[in-house]
């Protein structure tokens, strides 16, 4: 054998060797103590490769060969693993666009399955949607009628376009797609009356915190004071365990990307004390009655509206009525995620009361759930007497089991699933480095976290909402000495 040919293999474990060390040291996500372990874990080995084969012995040189195909081997898998991660990482992190999806919506019954079939129509349209967005497409579907004028006619609330469609006053509608389940809340069963027959999504980005406070109502809601002064906020470009900061947890449901604006179905904050290493999770009922800052003025909406202006708007409202600052955000396709259970292999919860939703039976105490249990789980709301008070405890019941089985060494029981399920079900304000900081600080302090919990309360009533004026709608008017309990306990786990 040429003696250069021996050093082909363990030339190959260097370079993937090389590759590997360079990923984890760019991408930060060991701690000191560990990136050592893995250093001498790389090297040692090498080392010993490249003696074995620098040796005169024939056999020595074929053991090397055969020793760098194998930790080759090992090697490759890691950098994939790693890139596995570092990719889930980009795919989540630093979100700062926003979808808007422009529908044009027929009659369930309405023969019409394109745009080019609706010559003649005529069409209704809310100006509310996005001006820029609606006129695009209206433009598109102007150009598939032959650019012959459309018969079209703007409407002021969705409400009113959307019965005059049901009632056969125009035929076909063009809406922000996220109204369409705002309708059904307020036209019973609207969207299986109706059939989507153009989509265009149009990304925008996200508006800046400074900014999407401007402009709010001067009722009892608005701002006192601006949300750079408030507790929890994190200034840009600090370190994310320098200080205690607010997170809010945004749960929606939508079929297309997590990005896709939405009304949100789940909204949670977050309060992370990482010096105290406590975490409060603080739920708002979904209905709660609140000013929408910059949208809806003097008038009052449901909570879950706010998600369809934006995740920002949702954050502001928050903010808005506890007096803190939240600074981050993370998105979750609720359904998606509830995935994770079945990925770490069930969760226990501990239900507060026992009850039963379907072909499902929860008792009062401790239950082992898998994911369709916990979807199940929280999602149920008219087997309470508190209704949506109820579900908000059991989401963050569920969310609380998910946060300490990833504390445990289950998580090492299908990682891949976890990051696969992680990527395609959340988004989040955070920088790729900013999670890695966390990993890494997690890593190298090996502590685990106190999580508790809190819910806002309030009184069911029915009235009109600024999204959806027009109709009364279920709403829950906020208990103030709830919303000012709720603020205490919050500014209790921000203090340093």
């Amino acid at each position: 054998m040429k003696s250069y040919l021996k050093w082909v293999l363990p030339g190959i474990q260097a370079v993937v060797s090389a590759v590997l060390l360079y990923m984890l040291i760019s991408s930060r996500l060991l701690p000191g103590k560990y990136m050592a372990v893995v250093v001498a874990a790389v090297l040692i080995p090498l080392v010993i490769t490249c003696l074995m084969a620098n040796s005169k012995k024939t056999a020595l040189n074929s053991a090397a060969g055969i020793l760098a195909i194998f930790l080759s081997g090992v090697l490759m898998f890691g950098v994939v693993y790693v890139r596995h991660i570092l990719k889930t990482l980009d795919q989540i992190a630093g979100a700062d666009t926003q979808i808007e999806t422009i529908a044009v919506a027929v009659q369930d019954s309405n023969a019409a399955q394109s745009v080019e079939e609706t010559g003649g129509y005529r069409f209704g349209a809310y100006e509310g949607a996005n001006k820029e967005y609606l006129e695009t497409v209206i433009g598109e579907v102007q150009e598939a009628n032959g650019d012959a004028e459309l018969n079209l006619q703007y409407y002021e609330t969705p409400l009113v376009m959307a019965q005059d469609l049901l009632d056969g006053n125009v035929d076909a509608v063009i809406c922000n797609k996220a109204y369409i389940d705002l309708l059904d809340d307020a036209i019973g069963e609207f969207s299986q009356n109706s059939r989507v027959i153009l989509e265009r999504e149009f990304e925008t980005r996200i508006e800046e915190a400074a900014e999407a406070g401007e402009g709010s109502g001067s009722g009892e809601g608005s701002a006192a004071g601006t949300a750079d002064v408030r507790p929890g906020t994190r200034q840009r470009g600090e370190s994310v365990t320098a200080h205690p900061f607010n997170i809010l947890i945004s749960g929606i449901d939508v079929s297309g990307p997590i990005s896709t604006t939405s009304r949100s179905d789940v909204n949670i904050i977050m309060t992370v004390n990482p010096q105290d290493h406590r975490i409060l999770l603080t739920t708002t009922p979904r209905d709660y009655y609140v000013y929408i800052p910059g949208i809806s003025g003097e008038d009052r909406d449901k909570l879950t509206h706010a998600g369809v202006y934006g995740v920002k708007t949702s954050m502001r409202t928050l903010e808005n009525l506890y007096d803190v600052g939240i600074s981050d955000y993370i998105r979750i396709n609720f359904d998606s995620l509830i995935q994770l259970v079945d990925a770490l292999g069930g969760i226990d919860v501990n239900s507060e009361v026992e009850f039963s939703s379907g072909d499902h039976y929860f008792v009062q105490g401790k239950n082992h759930l898998n994911g369709e249990e916990a979807l199940v789980f929280s999602r149920s709301r008219y087997q309470f007497g508190s209704g949506d008070n109820q579900r908000g405890q059991n989401q963050m019941i569920v969310l609380t089991a998910i946060l300490n089985k990833l504390q445990s060494p289950d998580l090492l029981r299908d990682p891949s699933e976890v990051l696969d399920v992680v990527g395609r079900s959340m988004q989040t304000s955070f920088t790729s480095e900013e999670i890695a900081e966390v990993i890494s600080w997690q890593l190298e302090s090996g502590h685990g976290w106190d999580i508790g919990r809190q819910a806002a309360t309030g009184t069911g009533d029915s009235q009109q909402t600024f999204s959806m004026s027009g109709t009364d709608l279920y709403v829950m008017w906020p208990d103030e000495e709830s919303v000012s309990s709720v603020s205490e306990k919050m500014k209790e786990y921000l203090a340093e």
